[in-house]
């Protein structure tokens, strides 16, 4: 039945996909295809990040306002290591798959963290921002979690 219809001149479909190394070859023959590949470099990368759903004005004006920072060191790391992916063999010994997902479980553990230590105050001290558990999460399980390398760690 699908072969007896006539499509509507004015018909157009826009897909997007991930990458994938065996993309179905009948679709590859009956599309006009565009790729687009993020500008390199590090501004390109934030604007990215702030540009992102989950960096939205309602995780950002939330209290206390050392979360904003936070959030922007945490957006300045993500930007560093994808750059840095870059340059593999020379920024890692080999690649990472480093993605958004990393970037919004850094987000809501530095949230998680950030509630416990402010309680509901609009300022926090940064003495009493636990450093080493944001550290620690960050460093060893959601960023560090891929990395089997002792060179990579450093």
């Amino acid at each position: 039945n699908l072969h007896t219809l006539l499509p509507l001149p004015n018909f157009r479909l826009f897909c997007s996909s991930e990458i994938h190394p065996h993309p179905p070859a009948n679709l590859l023959r009956q599309c006009h295809i565009l790729t687009h590949e993020p500008p390199p470099g590090i501004k390109a990368n934030l604007h990215h990040s702030f540009g992102a759903l989950w960096f939205g004005a309602a995780r950002m004006d939330r209290a206390p306002v050392e979360r904003s920072r936070l959030y922007f060191l945490l957006a300045w790391f993500h930007a560093v290591i994808q750059e840095r992916l870059r340059y593999t063999p020379l920024g890692w010994t080999k690649v990472f798959e480093f993605n958004d997902a990393d970037q919004r479980g850094a987000l809501d553990a530095i949230d998680y963290w950030l509630d416990l230590a402010a309680r509901g105050k609009s300022n926090v001290d940064p003495d009493t921002i636990p450093w080493v558990a944001l550290r620690t999460i960050l460093g060893q399980t959601i960023y560090g979690g891929r990395i089997d390398n002792e060179f990579d760690m450093r």
